[in-house]
């Protein structure tokens, strides 16, 4: 029986997504009606629909695209954090996880609960800039988040994505980390490789390395 844990959000037609832009929408467009046939079904998506992955190139104008990501920065260790205090991610909270040089972070947060809402909901909590230059400053590779952005929906400056991007570290948005407990994981991460593309839907799994 497999012990991977799938962090991916389900594409629907009805799931959420940030305003303005271009809504998830899956259609069939041929049955199988018999011999000769086949189901076929197109999508029309914006790239930083459900479970996606923020290159580089999102906010640095000279930044890896999403097809350059290194797969060795994508797959690896990765640590699991619990973090339910209804505010801002900041450094101190970081500070006490135990967060190793190299591992991949991934921050659950009581944004978690804002998925059981059919609307986007601008409330959701970020993390601060601080809190973005201590995961610089330990060389995180990748750090993970359970809404649709990283940064709080209202700060315009979006420290966060700068001081992550900026440095080469990848972002991961719109996780499920619902019924993950904290702890050390095997991560594996896939981005479709689109070329020139600044993000990509992904398949995000892990897997206890404390067997």
């Amino acid at each position: 029986m497999s012990d991977w844990i799938d962090l991916t959000r389900t594409l629907t037609n009805s799931i959420i997504h940030w305003p303005g832009d271009r809504a998830f929408h899956w259609r069939r467009v041929a049955d199988l009606a018999g011999p000769g046939t086949s189901n076929l079904s197109v999508i029309r998506t914006n790239v930083h629909a459900g479970t996606h992955i923020d290159a580089p190139l999102h906010f640095i104008a000279d930044g890896m695209d999403i097809a350059e990501v290194p797969l060795a920065q994508l797959c690896g260790p990765a640590v699991v954090v619990d973090l339910p205090a209804a505010r801002d991610v900041a450094a101190e909270d970081l500070e006490d996880a135990g967060i190793k040089p190299g591992e991949r972070v991934l921050l659950r947060t009581v944004n978690q609960a804002l998925w059981e809402k059919p609307e986007f909901d601008e409330s959701f909590f970020g993390v601060s800039g601080d809190a973005a230059m201590w995961l610089v400053d330990h060389e995180v590779p990748v750090v993970g988040v359970d809404y649709l952005s990283i940064d709080p929906y209202h700060d315009a400056e979006k420290p966060a994505h700068y001081a992550l991007l900026g440095n080469g570290i990848v972002i991961i948005e719109a996780l499920d980390l619902a019924h993950v407990e904290p702890g050390r994981y095997e991560m594996v991460a896939l981005p479709l490789k689109i070329a020139g593309s600044e993000a990509s839907p992904a398949r995000v799994i892990i897997r206890p390395l404390n067997r």
